[in-house]
């Protein structure tokens, strides 16, 4: 007998599994339930008011108790527990039984035909019972605006009163298979009883599918779990990811972990680095604690009297990002604000930010503190931007950037506003500051590609790049340009057969230049390889001949501020070979 039950058990691999799987001959426990189901519901109708005795084994014990409580398969396992006996031989349980409304496993089922035969007493002596007639489910959906308000019992003059706050709404949020089911029902509710919409907008979404345009579907396992995604990427990757996409739109998307991947690159961890690289030079400012509270206060900063060109495009672009994004917010264009947001992170990482490292590390300590305090205005601002689209990196950068007079959450703050700089650029004439450096950038491109067609490297600086213009009007537009591609001068030439004309005549004093730089670059990404910060000063060590000696010499002063040196030491023997130090870097110019 011992052995028949080791089999039996043996037979299945989990508890739940008894309940629909039946060994060769036997039943499996629904088999049973139903058994014990139907003597219960019998028994109680002939036996009622009193108390039955039942002699019976484990098995119907159990399932007789979970028979009760109306319970389906899985609670009726965890009723059970892990426990080999339900209850020990000779014990007794007190079976509590009240027939409910079930289905034929005699699982308790709420819907009909089941509930039809659940009546109570009623006060008035009478008995209750359902109506017979169904309303569509949908009705419900539809009185949602002023059944949740408990209208008409309640907030009556409040509905009913022009430009009221509760009815309409100012939108309503679904999925795209809901146009014919809530949509339509409040749309014809309010009208009939209101004459009017129930909503003044609709933002509709559509259906996420796996990569391959397939719906989602768990037993193919065609998508990656959302779980995973976002604590590989972070919640706000997956959120802006979702928000800058067409299922915004009522689109269906084909769901990639590569965009997700691609959005926490290009747009969380560049604006990250952006803030990085302030904290640092922050930290070395005279008084960061005025620096953060000047640049907390907006009418501080807009008589601040801002002059650096750069400082006054990127103002320039957070006013038109604010705009813009407003715009698109209040039209319910959620990703077209989203993408307006990719191309300011851009601009600020990869033209401002890179443009303006010589004025954060410079000798001048006015357009030093100048350049942080836009940089620190504009990460603060930006934060307030992006806090509906990456709610968890605005507050972090939030808490980086703020002043004392700030409130303690970005959350916490109202929507930004614009600020427009002092000082116009060039004057008394406002120019579009914001075409025009999309003009110096489009000539900054073509240099750069007539230097990449012949084979010149960007740090080996030429004589003069001649360019045909008629937007660019400011000096220091020209030198913006006059740096990025590395020249000595621009030249504006209205004549000129094409857009830009570049000198690649190469003199020994430019090579010698160019030489310098390539030197400088190497130490640099030697110390970056090291692991060393800005404020390391390292010795450097350097294997050349006696000419490479002499152009360093000669470039000493200027070699040592740029990459951070205390000395510089020259060998004979190969660079290579060289036993360096922890902070030594060693060099060969040979």
């Amino acid at each position: 007998m011992y052995k028949r039950q080791i089999e039996y058990h043996n037979f299945f691999s989990s508890i739940e599994e008894k309940f629909t799987k039946s060994p060769a001959g036997g039943e499996s426990l629904n088999d049973l339930k139903k058994r014990l189901g139907d003597f219960m519901y019998e028994t109680n109708s002939k036996h009622q008011g009193k108390n039955i005795l039942i002699v019976t084994h484990e098995y119907p014990v159990w399932l007789l108790q979970a028979l009760a409580s109306g319970f389906d398969i899985r609670q009726s396992a965890f009723l059970r527990g892990e426990e080999e006996d339900f209850i020990n031989t000779g014990d007794t349980q007190n079976l509590d039984f009240v027939e409910l409304p079930h289905n034929e496993l005699y699982e308790v089922d709420l819907h009909r035909p089941f509930i039809d035969g659940v009546s109570f007493p009623c006060s008035c002596g009478k008995e209750m019972k359902r109506v017979p007639e169904v309303f569509d489910t949908w009705y419900d959906s539809g009185s949602m605006p002023f059944a949740s308000q408990h209208y008409p019992f309640e907030n009556k003059k409040e509905f009913n009163k022009k430009g009221s706050s509760l009815f309409p709404a100012d939108f309503i949020a679904e999925g795209q298979d809901q146009t014919r089911g809530w949509f339509y029902t409040l749309l014809v509710l309010g009208t009939a009883l209101f004459k009017k919409s129930p909503y003044k907008n609709v933002v509709v979404n559509g259906i996420v599918l796996a990569e391959d345009g397939q719906k989602m579907s768990k037993r193919l396992k065609n998508y990656p779990d959302p779980s995973i995604v976002i604590n590989t990427y972070g919640a706000d990757a997956m959120r802006f990811f979702l928000m800058s996409s067409p299922v915004v739109h009522a689109e269906d998307l084909a769901f990639s972990e590569k965009g997700v991947d691609e959005v926490m690159k290009k747009v969380i961890m560049r604006f990250k680095n952006v803030v990085s690289f302030y904290e640092l030079y922050a930290q070395k400012s005279n008084d960061p604690e005025k620096l953060s509270e000047e640049s907390s206060q907006t009418n501080k900063f807009q008589i601040s009297n801002v002059k650096n060109v750069l400082d006054k495009w990127i103002l320039a672009r957070l006013n038109q990002l604010i705009s813009e994004v407003t715009l698109g917010l209040e039209k319910y264009e959620l990703d077209r604000a989203s993408r307006l947001i990719i191309d300011f992170v851009d601009d600020l990482s990869t033209w401002y930010l890179r443009r303006s490292r010589d004025r954060f590390k410079g000798d001048d300590a006015e357009d030093k503190e100048q350049a942080l305090l836009t940089t620190q205005y504009v990460l603060r601002e930006f934060s307030k931007v992006i806090a509906p689209f990456m709610p968890f990196v605005a507050e972090e950068v939030f808490q980086k950037v703020k002043g004392a007079s700030d409130l303690e959450s970005v959350h916490l703050t109202s929507w930004p506003q614009e600020i427009k700089p002092a000082s116009p650029l060039g004057g008394g004439k406002k120019e579009n500051i914001i075409e025009e450096m999309t003009e110096v950038r489009r000539l900054v491109s073509l240099g750069l590609e007539v230097r990449a067609k012949v084979n010149i490297k960007v740090r080996q600086p030429l004589a003069e790049l001649k360019i045909k213009n008629e937007k660019i009007k400011n000096e220091d537009f020209f030198l913006l340009i006059k740096d990025e591609v590395n020249v000595k001068k621009v030249t504006l030439v209205e004549n000129l057969s094409a857009e830009v004309e570049l000198d690649t005549n190469i003199t020994p004093e430019l090579k010698e230049e160019g030489m310098v730089r390539e030197l400088m670059r190497a130490i640099q990404d030697m110390r970056k390889k090291k692991g060393l910060q800005p404020s390391d000063m390292v010795t450097l060590v350097v294997s050349t001949d006696e000419q490479g000696k002499k152009l360093i010499e000669k470039c000493k002063g200027e070699i040592s501020k740029v990459t951070g040196l205390k000395n510089i030491e020259f060998t004979e023997v190969e660079g290579e070979k060289i036993k360096i130090e922890e902070i030594y870097l060693s060099f060969d110019l040979k």
